[in-house]
């Protein structure tokens, strides 16, 4: 892939609701991850975690946003594979593949890694957030994403994210939809 604009990414997107297509975002989440996504560009040697890869849309998108560049992204999910054959395909032919270290583990149980970007759209429960906020968020240098904010259908993931910013660890920097930017404010106590 030669362009690496957002533009390039519509394969990937049936807009209304009930039938995602590949990225699970909608085009204004999606716009919103990639503009964080491609700030990582003028940080030198940044990395990006992305939690829950399922059906690899996000992965692909986070690729294009940061194309020709040193960034690093890890994308953990406990599934194994894509589970869409086109984004399956993509990421094979994908020149750039060895700045995705793509894994099969538990989010709230693999090892730390320091990252400039945390994006979260794993586990929607109440516990499994928390979990994977709680394990990453010490070593978080930056912007933190997380799906699903605000949908009815997953409240876990609203009920958390209200208290760990009432704890005073975050505060809302912007959302779009159900994907809310959040700024660290400080680190988590054990």
């Amino acid at each position: 892939m030669k362009n690496s604009d957002f533009i390039e990414l519509l394969w990937m997107f049936n807009s209304p609701r009930e039938t995602r297509d590949i990225i699970r975002l909608d085009l204004h989440e999606a716009a919103l991850l990639y503009k964080y996504a491609k700030k990582m560009t003028r940080l030198q040697g940044a990395q990006i975690l992305e939690i829950g890869r399922y059906w690899a849309g996000s992965l692909v998108l986070l690729s294009v946003a940061t194309h020709n560049s040193d960034v690093k992204i890890v994308s953990v999910d406990v599934v194994e594979g894509c589970h869409d054959p086109d984004a399956d395909d993509w990421l094979n032919n994908y020149e750039e593949k060895d700045r995705l270290d793509i894994r099969v583990d538990n989010s709230h149980g693999m090892k730390n890694l320091p990252m400039d970007l945390l994006f979260v759209d794993g586990d929607h429960s109440y516990e499994g957030v928390k979990k994977d906020f709680i394990h990453h968020w010490n070593y978080l240098n930056g912007a933190c994403l997380a799906h699903d904010y605000t949908d009815p259908t997953c409240e876990g993931v609203t009920r958390f994210i209200d208290e760990w910013i009432e704890d005073g660890y975050a505060e809302i920097i912007e959302q779009v939809g159900t994907l809310i930017a959040l700024k660290k404010l400080k680190d988590y106590e054990v």
